[in-house]
Parts: structure tokens; C-alpha cells; sequence
């Protein structure tokens, strides 16, 4: 049963194969439009300033066509009669503006987009023939026919006698229009030709040209974004770290019953305002930065005995309570974190040693050092977990100062020390 089965079965599905290979049309189709078709590119309007530029120079180049044919006449025509023999030819050139920019509107809108738009350059080349030789035709026999060696330079100029007291009279007589020879046509469509290739060049030229600047536009800001948005999660990532130590520091003040524990929410809540409402700028002022790991240190200290509050210090010199020197948030917190975190607060007299200093010129030396325990001095400073840390400052310094920055890491004997400089 299944033998006789599949003989008709097998049948079936090669005319299905048959049936369903796409013919010559599909294929053209699929030739000409591919998936990979932008709908938005196609509705793209043209800007007003290529339609302004685009009825501009057709207007001029029929001014000077006309011109050169009346420039042959007796004198400029004044009446409607005088005009007459003109007509023709104004006729024709309201033609040929029409289509031109018939072709120049069908570049911008079909033919770029097609092709080039996608890279198809052989395409472009067909359908710019198919497009160039109706326009060809049309305007070189229209022009062969209503050329200057026809109606234009026949009218001619005719003084006769009138009446009996021999006055004259001067008036503008149209002749007969001759019929243009084949090797004339030809040579009209030829140059019909050359310019509709002209005006399909400069169509493709203006729109892939403003394709570019559009495209480098919207890459400029495509980055601009994804920079804003990578700072944006390193600061995110920055504020959790610097929460968790603090609320160790709190836990650890609450579980011995210290009385530091108030005081010590207190300068968290301080410091979590900066965060949430004054970081969120792309600079803040040296003063803002400054007072905010003032407040840091502060709520540092309550860890350490009365007696032991000078072992963290911090010295600031070139600056002013007020200074609004511009500086990116957030950015010195991390190496202040490192000092303590992997730092021997037990060191005397002093454990963590900060200097700042602003010099006349915009640089900032900011210095960190602290003393690390016996038992880890050969070992290297931990990285934070998630990138957070140095990697994460690493990164900020990149996009916030690339070339203008310079951070060093010493390890002398017992010690710490990190050293960051920012050029303006």
C-alpha cells in the first residue's frame, strides 16, 4: 500500500516544484525591487530648496536660449504680432522644461533609491538608459522641428512703400519653416541625450549627496546617544556601590548601639540628594564635587575613635568655596571608595591622605594614598565586581577626557597611591 501510494505522491510534489518556480516576471520583479526595499526611502520628499535651484537654472537656460534668437531680430518684439514667430519655440522650451523635470523628479524619487540606494550600480545603469532614450527622442525631434534654421531665424524684417507721399513701413514677416534633414534629427537627439544624462547625473549627485550628510547626521547623534547612555549606566552602577559600603558603615554603627549611627544617616541622606538631583548634569562645579566628598570623609570618620579623626585628610589648594570649575560628577568618588575599602584604617597617624590641587592654568592633580595592612601589601588592588571601580573610571575617563587625562598607580612599600590629572 505504501509503494502504490508513492509513486502519485512523488508525481504531486515535481509538478508542485514546477508549478511553483517563479516565472521571468517574478524574476524581473524580484530583480528590480528586493526585499531589502526601503518604503521610507522612496517617500522621501524632495527639499524646497532643490525645487527653488532645479526651476531656477531651467528658467535661466530658457531666458539665454530665447535671447540668443532675438538678439538675431531688427529689434526686440513689442507686440503680439512680432512675437508670433517665437511662439514655437516657447512652446518647445515649456517642453522641454517639463521634461526635465519629469526626469529629474523620477531620478530623485525612484530611480537613486532603487539602485544605488542599494548599491545596485549595473541597475542603475540600465534604467538609466531606458529612462534617457524616450527623453532623447522626444526633445531631439521636437527640437529639429522648431530649430533656429527654421522658424526663428526665417522671420525677417520687410520696409514697403505706403501711399502716394512714399511713406514706409517696417513689419516682421514669418517665412516658411524647412524641414529638417535625417542627419539633423540625429544630431538633436544625440545632444537631447548628452543633457538628459546631465540632468539624471545631477539628480543622483544632489540626493545621494543629501542621503550622506543625512546619514552622518543621524550617525553623529546615533552615537551622541549611545555615549549618553553608556555614562548614564556607569553612574547608575557607580551610586549602588557606594550605597552598600555606606550602609555596611551604618549596619556596622547600629549592631555595637554606637550613638554616630543618627548622625551617620544623616550625612547618607546628604550625600544620596547630591546624587539623585545635583550628579545628574554633564558637569557640576569643583565647589559641589569637593563638598561632596567632604561629606564623605565625614561620614568616613565615624567609623574611627574620637581621638584618631586626623588620620583622614584631605587637602585642597587653587580653589575657593565657590569655585565653578567645571568638572564631570562623580568622578573623583572612586578612587576615595578604593582607599578605604582595600585601605589599613588602623595606619597611624595617618591612614588616607587626599590632595587636590587646582593649578592657574585648568589642571587638576588629585592624589589618593593610603596604607595597606602587612598581610595584603603584595597583593593587588581588587577589582570591583560588575566593572565597577577602576575599570568603570577607566572608562568615563575615556569618553569624558579622551587624551586629556592621565591616571597612575603606584604600589611603593606599605602603600597606595593613585594619581589623577585632568587637562580642560
Amino acid at each position: 500500500m505504501m509503494e502504490v501510494l508513492s509513486a502519485p505522491l512523488k508525481a504531486s510534489s515535481a509538478k508542485e516544484a514546477v508549478g511553483s518556480r517563479p516565472g521571468w516576471r517574478k524574476r524581473l520583479r524580484a530583480w528590480l525591487r528586493p526585499d531589502t526595499w526601503s518604503a521610507a526611502q522612496e517617500n522621501l520628499r524632495v527639499p524646497r530648496w532643490i525645487h527653488v535651484v532645479l526651476w531656477v537654472v531651467l528658467v535661466l537656460l530658457d531666458g539665454l536660449k530665447l535671447g540668443s534668437v532675438i538678439n538675431v531680430l531688427p529689434r526686440f518684439p513689442a507686440t503680439l504680432a512680432e512675437w508670433q514667430p517665437l511662439w514655437p519655440m516657447v512652446g518647445r522650451l515649456v517642453v522641454e522644461d517639463i521634461c526635465a523635470a519629469t526626469l529629474f523628479y523620477l531620478t530623485w524619487r525612484w530611480l537613486v533609491p532603487r539602485t544605488l540606494g542599494r548599491a545596485r550600480v549595473l541597475q542603475y545603469g540600465l534604467l538609466t538608459a531606458l529612462l534617457v532614450l524616450p527623453y532623447a527622442f522626444a526633445i531631439g525631434w521636437l527640437t529639429a522641428q522648431t530649430s533656429r534654421k527654421g522658424v526663428q531665424i526665417s522671420a525677417y524684417r520687410v520696409t514697403r512703400p505706403v501711399g502716394t507721399k512714399g511713406r514706409q513701413v517696417t513689419t516682421i514677416v514669418p517665412g516658411r519653416k524647412p524641414n529638417a534633414d535625417t542627419t539633423e534629427v540625429w544630431a538633436r537627439i544625440f545632444s537631447s541625450a548628452i543633457v538628459g544624462v546631465f540632468i539624471i547625473g545631477s539628480s543622483s549627485a544632489l540626493r545621494i549627496t543629501g542621503d550622506y550628510v543625512r546619514g552622518q547626521r543621524n550617525r553623529r547623534e546615533m552615537e551622541r546617544q549611545q555615549l549618553l547612555t553608556e555614562l548614564a549606566m556607569l553612574k547608575t552602577q557607580i551610586n549602588p556601590h557606594f550605597l552598600f559600603n555606606t550602609l555596611n558603615n551604618i549596619y556596622s554603627l547600629t549592631s555595637r548601639k554606637s550613638d554616630k549611627a543618627p548622625e551617620a544617616v544623616l550625612r547618607l541622606a546628604e550625600i544620596m540628594r547630591y546624587l539623585l538631583y545635583e550628579s545628574s548634569t554633564d558637569t557640576v562645579p569643583l565647589s559641589r564635587e569637593i563638598a561632596h566628598l567632604r561629606s564623605f570623609l565625614d561620614l568616613q570618620r565615624l567609623r574611627l575613635s574620637a581621638s584618631a579623626q586626623d588620620a583622614i585628610q584631605f587637602d585642597v589648594e587653587g580653589t575657593s568655596p565657590d569655585c565653578a570649575h567645571p568638572i564631570a560628577p562623580l568622578l573623583l568618588l572612586p578612587l576615595v571608595e578604593n582607599a578605604f575599602k582595600h585601605g589599613d584604617l588602623t595606619a597611624r597617624p595617618v591612614a588616607v591622605h587626599i590632595s587636590l590641587l587646582l593649578a592657574s592654568d585648568g589642571l587638576l592633580r588629585f592624589t589618593v594614598l593610603n596604607h595597606v595592612a602587612p598581610a595584603d601589601a603584595e597583593r593587588e588592588l581588587p577589582k570591583q565586581p560588575g566593572g565597577v571601580g577602576l575599570v568603570n573610571l577607566h572608562r568615563r575617563l575615556e569618553l569624558l577626557y579622551p587624551g586629556r587625562y592621565a591616571l597612575d598607580v603606584q604600589t611603593p612599600p606599605g602603600q597606595h597611591v593613585v594619581t589623577l590629572v585632568l587637562l580642560q
